[in-house]
C-alpha cells in the first residue's frame, strides 16, 4: 500500500510531496522535503519549498519506495554512520577496509526482506560503476518509447532515450540509459544493476528521467551540482545490438540466492542490517565486503568494476538543500491536502466512460413512445398559476455589438451604473441565451425544440431564474423564465436583491446589480440517460448557458459578472429546490454599464 511507504518516510523524520511533471514526461515524481513542509498550504508569498531529494518512477508507490531509501540514507548521514558501518562487519570481526566504507551504505526498501536486500545490493553495485567517462555497451532495440516495457518515457519531444547492456558488475548485469535532447548541453545518463535485465531497463529509464527532472528544477545560483545517486557517464559507444524480446522474460526464481551466489563467485559477500520493521515495509542497509580470495571467473564485458575515489566520512554530505540547492516549483506550495478533494476524485473516476459508449444505457428516441418523446421537448418547469407574468417576446431587432467588440469588451468587474435595465433588454438577453431557435425531428411524428445554447442529449438540464431589482416594466421579485412560453413567471417577491446579496461572497458588488440570474441544475432531467456521468453534463450545460448569458449581455452593452461565491443552502431554499435532485449552481449579476465606461 502507498500509505505504508508514506508512513515509512514520515517515521524517519521527513515528508513526501507529489511533484507535478510536464505532460510530456510519462512518469510520477515525489520529492523528499523537511517534516516542517509536510502539510499542503496556501502560501500567498509563493515561497519555494526546499527539496532534499527527488524520486521518479512509473507510479506513486514506486517513487515513494525510492524516497524511503533516500530518507534512510539521509538519516544515517545526519546521525553519523560509524556505528552502522561497524555493525555491518561480519560476526567474525573481519574489518578489512573497503573502498566504499567512507560513504553511506546502500539502502533498499521492499514488501519483503528479500526484496529489500536485493534492492540494496543493486544500489551498492550501481555505485561501483564509473562516475564519468566513456562506456561501451550493446544497444537494446525493439522498444516502443511511448508504451514500451520501461513503463515511463518522454513523448512528443525532440530527442530519445536509449538503453544499453554495459556488461556486468560482480556478475550482475548493468543497464545504462542515455537521454539525448536537442536542447540539452550534454546527454544525461544513468546506470543500474539488476539480475532481470528487463526490469533493469525500466529502472534505468526512471533513473535518467530523475536526472532530467532535477535539471529542470529551480536552483540557487551558488548551489553545487546535485550528486547523482546512480553511476553517471557522458555517453556510450555502441559495440552491438540486442533485441529487447531476447532478454529473459522473468526474474530468477530465487533472486536473493542467485545474487549471493554471483557475489561469492566474484569475491564479494553482502553484509546486511535491518533498519525498518518487517511487518510493514522492509528496510535494510547493505555493504559488500571482499572475501579472502575471489574465485576465478570470466571478466565482464566492460572490465572489472571501477570504484569511486575513496573519501572520508566528512566527504559524504547529505543531499539536503545545501548540497542540492533545489527548491520546488512555485505552484507546489499552492496546493491542498489529498483528503480535501478525495470525494471529487472518487466521483470523477466513477463518472468515466469505460471502453465504449455501451457503458451507458442504450437510448433510441425513434423507439420511444410518442408521449415519451414529447416529454423530451418539455425540459422546463411551469409556474402557470403565478400571480404575475411578463411576456419576454422582444419587438424588433436590438442593436448588438460585433463579436470582436464583445470579446474585447467583456469584463466581469466592469463598472455598473445605478440606472435600470429595460424590459426589452432583458427579453432580448433571455431569448438569445436560452430561447427556442429551431426544431429537430424525432421519429416521424414529433419536432423537438432546439435552443440557443447547447445541451447534452438535447435534454436542457438547466433552468433560469431571474431576481429583478431595477428593470423597467417589471416589478421586483424572483421570476422563472419559461423558455417554451417565453414568459417571466413570479416565484417569490418577499426578498430583495439587497437581502440575498448578504449570502454571496461579494455583497457590495451584488448590491450594485440591477438583476441577478440564478442557474438551477435539474439532475434527474438527464441522469436517467447518463447515470453518474450525468452530473458532469449538468455542470457543462450550466457553463454553456452562463457563457451565452455573459456574451449576450455584453453584446447588448450591459455588464455581466458571473459569480460562484454564494451560500448554496440559502439559495436552494430561496428558489425552492432541495439541493440534491435540483440545485443552484451559478449566479450572474447584470447591470447597465456606467456612463463613460464604454471603452473599459
Amino acid at each position: 500500500m502507498d500509505e505504508d511507504m508514506l508512513r515509512c518516510v514520515t517515521e524517519q523524520g521527513f515528508a513526501a510531496r507529489t511533484l507535478p511533471l510536464p505532460l510530456y514526461v510519462r512518469a510520477h515524481a515525489e520529492v523528499l522535503v523537511p517534516a516542517a513542509d509536510a502539510g499542503e498550504r496556501l502560501d500567498l508569498r509563493a515561497a519555494g519549498i526546499p527539496l532534499l531529494d527527488v524520486a521518479v518512477a512509473a507510479d506513486r508507490r514506486g517513487a515513494l519506495r525510492q524516497l524511503v531509501e533516500r530518507a534512510a540514507v539521509l538519516r544515517i548521514l545526519r546521525s553519523g554512520h560509524g556505528s552502522l558501518r561497524d555493525s555491518l562487519h561480519d560476526s567474525d570481526g573481519d574489518s578489512r577496509a573497503d573502498a566504499r566504507d567512507g560513504g553511506p551504505p546502500a539502502v533498499g526498501a521492499g514488501d519483503s526482506h528479500d526484496e529489500a536486500v536485493a534492492r540494496a545490493i543493486y544500489q551498492e553495485l550501481a555505485c561501483r560503476r564509473a562516475e564519468s567517462g566513456i562506456e561501451k555497451g550493446t544497444l537494446i532495440t525493439g522498444r516502443d518509447q511511448g508504451d514500451g516495457p520501461e513503463g515511463v518515457a518522454l513523448r512528443g519531444v525532440d530527442g530519445r532515450i536509449d538503453c544499453y547492456l554495459l556488461g556486468e558488475t560482480a556478475g550482475v548485469p548493468a543497464v545504462g540509459a542515455v537521454l539525448r535532447l536537442d536542447r540539452l548541453e550534454r546527454p544525461l545518463s544513468a546506470v543500474v544493476c539488476d539480475l532481470w535485465e528487463r526490469r533493469g531497463v525500466e529502472r534505468a529509464v526512471q533513473a535518467v528521467l530523475r536526472e532530467f527532472v532535477v535539471t529542470t528544477l529551480p536552483r540557487r545560483e551558488d548551489a553545487e551540482r546535485a550528486p547523482f545517486p546512480y553511476g553517471d557517464f557522458h555517453d556510450v559507444v555502441a559495440v552491438g545490438e540486442t533485441d529487447f524480446a531476447t532478454l529473459a522474460p522473468r526474474p530468477p526464481r530465487d533472486e536473493t540466492g542467485e545474487l549471493r551466489d554471483r557475489l561469492r563467485l566474484h569475491g564479494h559477500r553482502a553484509s546486511v542490517r535491518v533498519l525498518g520493521p518487517a511487518d510493514r515495509t522492509a528496510l535494510v542497509a547493505c555493504r559488500l565486503k571482499p572475501t579472502a580470495k575471489p574465485e576465478p571467473s570470466a571478466d565482464s564485458e566492460s572490465g572489472p568494476a571501477r570504484r569511486p575515489t575513496t573519501g572520508t566520512e566528512d566527504d559524504w554530505r547529505p543531499r539536503d538543500v545545501v548540497a542540492l540547492g533545489l527548491r520546488a516549483p512555485r505552484q507546489l506550495s499552492l496546493t491542498y491536502e489529498r483528503d480535501d478533494v478525495r470525494i471529487g476524485r472518487v466521483y470523477h473516476e466513477n463518472s468515466k466512460m469505460r471502453t465504449a459508449y455501451g457503458t451507458l444505457p442504450v437510448v433510441d428516441i425513434a423507439e420511444m413512445s410518442p408521449p415519451a418523446r414529447r416529454l423530451l421537448g418539455q425540459a422546463y418547469r411551469d409556474f402557470g398559476h403565478a400571480r404575475r407574468q411578463y411576456p419576454m417576446r422582444p419587438a424588433g431587432q436590438p442593436r448588438l455589438l460585433t463579436l470582436d467588440q464583445v470579446v474585447r469588451r467583456r469584463r466581469s468587474w466592469a463598472a455598473m451604473g445605478d440606472g435600470e435595465l429595460t424590459r426589452a433588454e432583458l427579453a432580448h438577453l433571455l431569448t438569445l441565451s436560452y430561447g427556442t431557435t429551431g426544431a429537430a425531428v424525432a421519429g416521424q411524428d414529433l419536432r423537438l425544440p432546439l435552443r440557443a445554447t447547447p445541451s447534452a442529449g438535447g435534454l436542457y438540464s438547466s433552468d433560469l431564474f431571474v431576481l429583478v431589482d431595477r428593470v423597467s416594466g417589471v416589478e421586483p421579485g424572483l421570476y422563472y423564465f419559461h423558455p417554451g412560453k417565453r414568459l417571466l413567471q413570479l416565484v417569490d417577491d418577499e426578498r430583495t436583491l439587497a437581502d440575498v446579496a448578504e449570502y454571496t461572497g461579494y455583497r457590495e458588488r451584488a448590491g450594485e446589480a440591477a438583476a441577478m440570474v440564478v442557474y438551477v441544475g435539474a439532475f434527474r432531467r438527464n441522469q436517467w440517460k447518463y447515470r453518474e456521468r450525468g452530473y458532469r453534463t449538468v455542470l457543462l450545460d450550466c457553463g454553456h448557458l452562463a457563457q451565452s448569458v455573459v456574451t449576450t449581455a455584453t453584446s447588448l452593452g450591459l455588464v455581466a459578472h458571473p459569480m460562484i461565491a454564494f451560500v448554496d443552502d440559502y439559495f436552494n431554499a430561496y428558489v425552492g429546490v432541495d439541493g440534491v435532485e435540483d440545485a443552484v449552481l451559478y449566479l450572474t449579476l447584470l447591470g447597465p454599464r456606467r456612463t463613460g465606461d464604454e471603452a473599459a
